[in-house]
């Protein structure tokens, strides 16, 4: 397939994966929660490492915003198992072989597309234990553990894609060094949430939206300049 069939399909897969993001904080559940449901508080859940994170989240047990706040996480963690992780893991695939001309032998390409379907296991951990922690937020025994394997996992999987693909951005026929600079951005995101995940999260949050949005933006530019050069 020729890299302006994977460009394309880079950008409906973005596309979708813009939208799905979008779709969160429209969700009934998350509307109906209001004030109760702080803004990084799906981050914060995912990050929890005991039961003060877990208050510090959700509330005290006889809060009357718990009950809505655990409706809303559950809402959010659903459609993410539904579409997001699908959607994101795709874009992640897609774009490993659009930044490849569609070359899937490379070996940074191949190190990507499993990197990303791994990052999508470990998230598929995450959510699942998230799913189940809501259920026992007062006793949470030893699933703490393993969301934060899958959280962690997640975010340093996905960092080690964006690393991968900006080798393939320099290592191509026609190298895209400023698109490769970019894409180097999410491992310092992470970095800084493992040292402060409470405050630095927002950082680690903004090095992959910028990363993949100049992904997306490179990809609407090669799917536009391959078109006037066919016509």
């Amino acid at each position: 397939m020729s890299g302006r069939f994977w460009a394309i399909a880079t950008i409906v897969a973005g596309l979708v994966t813009l939208g799905i993001s979008v779709a969160f904080a429209m969700l009934p559940e998350v509307t109906a929660a209001g004030e109760c449901f702080a803004r990084g508080a799906v981050v914060q859940f995912e990050f929890a490492r005991n039961v003060a994170d877990l208050v510090a989240t959700f509330g005290e047990p006889e809060s009357a915003c718990r009950p809505q706040i655990v409706n809303a996480m559950d809402a959010v963690n659903h459609l993410d198992m539904l579409a997001f992780i699908p959607a994101y893991t795709l874009f992640g695939i897609c774009a490993a072989l659009f930044l490849a001309n569609g070359v899937w032998q490379r070996p940074l390409v191949i190190i990507a597309i499993g990197v990303s379907l791994l990052a999508a296991a470990a998230d598929y951990l995450e959510t699942t234990t998230l799913l189940a922690l809501t259920q026992t937020l007062d006793a949470p025994g030893g699933l703490l553990q393993y969301s934060q394997l899958g959280a962690w996992s997640k975010f340093a999987l996905l960092a080690a894609h964006a690393v991968f693909c900006a080798g393939i951005c320099y290592t191509s026929d026609k190298p895209r060094y400023i698109l490769g600079a970019v894409l180097m951005l999410p491992p310092f995101g992470v970095a800084a949430a493992a040292y402060d995940h409470v405050t630095l999260s927002n950082v680690m949050a903004a090095g992959f939206t910028v990363a993949w949005v100049a992904l997306l933006v490179m990809a609407v530019v090669s799917a536009v300049r391959a078109k006037g050069a066919r016509a």
